[in-house]
């Protein structure tokens, strides 16, 4: 009996260490989507166009070719590379804040669904989520 516990429980512990958190859970708030888009707007549309489609060598943020060149990574993956280079023309000038705010509206305009609270901006929980291009099944 012991050890059909001991068997059950580490399987319990398995099922879960694969349940990762993905874009795909809910991870950013519609409120902070919100003001994600009106700092994109400011910060961000200048290059990457408001419609988010890039041109030329900027890229796209949103739609498949976006999803692709993020897919299997984690959302801190994503965030450092915003808050280290961008905007172009003042690398490092926004906040974590504003730069999860752009994040969280990014992932709107990626049509993954917003949950209840705020998407984190400290590294570690945003290393915890993975970015997934298409939706699981």
């Amino acid at each position: 009996m012991i050890r059909k516990l001991l068997i059950a429980g580490a399987s319990i512990s398995v099922a879960l260490a694969w349940a990762v958190p993905s874009v795909w859970d809910g991870v950013y708030s519609a409120a902070q989507a919100k003001r994600g888009e009106a700092l994109y707007a400011k910060s961000c549309s200048s290059c990457h166009r408001a419609t988010l489609e890039g041109h030329g060598p900027t890229p796209s943020l949103a739609g498949a070719e976006f999803r692709d060149r993020w897919d299997g990574q984690t959302l801190d993956d994503l965030f450092e590379k915003m808050q280290t280079t961008m905007p172009a023309d003042h690398p490092g000038s926004l906040s974590r804040e504003e730069n999860g705010a752009i994040l969280a509206f990014l992932l709107r305009s990626n049509e993954m669904p917003a949950g209840e609270k705020d998407l984190p901006t400290d590294a570690d929980s945003l290393a915890k989520i993975h970015f997934a291009a298409a939706k699981p099944k």
